[in-house]
């Protein structure tokens, strides 16, 4: 079978075979790519159409960060302490920088959710804005653990068991991504900040286009086994060929043989 596939025919149609299967794989990973992207899109209109609530209603001081959570825009009203903290390593438009942490005890029981105020370019947070103020965040659990070593009031992660440890009162276990604040602070307190944007919504795929990219595979996968199946019968074809050509001449030259010599 394989002299028979390195004829320059089947050879020829191989190429045509291996172009149309790249072609198809492409295909189906563009059709994959588009399931995660509606999964995203459905994700974020489905999290946009959750009511705003206070935080108060997700959240309870020390308890576990509910899944439910993540990404849920919340309200609070209380005021900005003393604290703060930089994350260090952290990218915003292809720059790195520090995200600033910042405890924020609320007015209504005086527990403390610690807030992504913004990203800055340098090692120093600015000061914090002054008065009670109505934020809006999107909510966030606990980052992993933050490497030792660093200098005071530098993490690498936004580690809420090390901070519970440095920031007094009970201490949500949770942080928020600040949308808005208000009314609107001094301009000392958030112009060297840029907003951080909340991290996507974990997402799986679109069902029907993660099933057009399992087709486009599928299509793939046939077309090989069609050219297989192609050579395979034209290999039992000259078998077959052969073997009747080897019968006549066998038949012939035993006809020469009993024919009588004069």
């Amino acid at each position: 079978m394989i002299r028979t596939a390195l004829k320059p025919r089947w050879l020829g149609l191989l190429g045509v075979v291996i172009l149309i299967i790249v072609a198809f794989i492409q295909l189906g990973r563009w059709q994959l790519g588009v399931a995660h992207d509606k999964a995203r899109v459905e994700a974020v209109k489905e999290a946009g159409a959750k009511p705003v609530v206070d935080v108060t209603t997700l959240l309870r001081p020390h308890a576990e960060f509910p899944a439910a959570a993540g990404g849920r825009l919340v309200t609070a009203t209380g005021t900005y302490a003393a604290g703060q903290v930089l994350v260090q390593d952290r990218l915003l438009h292809g720059r790195t920088g520090y995200w600033v942490i910042t405890p924020f005890t609320l007015t209504s029981n005086g527990a403390t959710l610690p807030l992504l105020r913004g990203w800055t370019p340098r090692a120093h947070a600015p000061p914090i804005p002054p008065g009670e103020l109505t934020i809006r965040a999107s909510l966030a659990p606990s980052e992993s653990p933050s490497r030792t070593g660093l200098p005071d009031g530098v993490l690498s992660s936004v580690d809420l068991a090390r901070l519970v440890n440095s920031w007094p009162g009970d201490l949500y276990n949770g942080f928020g991504f600040v949308q808005d604040e208000q009314p609107t602070p001094p301009a000392e307190t958030t112009q060297a900040l840029t907003q951080v944007p909340p991290p996507m919504p974990s997402t799986g795929v679109n069902g029907r286009n993660a099933a057009y990219a399992v087709q486009w595979w599928v299509f793939a996968a046939f077309a090989l086994f069609l050219w297989v199946k192609m050579v395979h019968q034209a290999h039992r074809e000259e078998i077959e060929r052969d073997s009747l050509a080897a019968a006549a001449d066998a038949s012939a030259e035993s006809t020469m043989k009993e024919v009588p010599h004069p």
